[in-house]
Parts: structure tokens; sequence; C-alpha cells
């Protein structure tokens, strides 16, 4: 029983980690500024594009 849920433990570890890694490697992150949504509410509700990102959500990694 017990080397079932260390075996569960261990598999769930490692897709964990994978993902981290394959996600980690990627060449943008996320916009800062518009939380990567491409653009924020205005005052009256509008939605105004982010002048950093261009309206894509997303910034390359420097």
């Amino acid at each position: 029983m017990i080397f079932r849920i260390l075996i569960t433990l261990l598999i769930l570890g490692l897709g964990y980690y994978i993902i981290r890694m394959v996600t980690g490697n990627s060449e943008y992150k996320k916009c800062q500024k518009c939380a990567g949504k491409g653009y924020w509410k205005a005052t009256r509700g509008e939605k105004d594009k982010c002048d950093v990102c261009q309206g894509a959500g997303k910034v390359s990694r420097r």
C-alpha cells in the first residue's frame, strides 16, 4: 500500500517537474503592465490596447 502511494507521488512529482521545465523555457514572458491580457479596462469601461506588448500579452525575455 505504501509502495503504491510512493510510486504515485513520484510520478506526479516527475510530471510536475517536466511541465515546469517545458513552460519555463519559453522565449516570451507575460506582460507585467496588462497582466498578459493585451489590454486593460479604461475609466469608462472600454478596452485600451497595451503599449508595452502591442496587444499580444507577452514580451520577449531579455
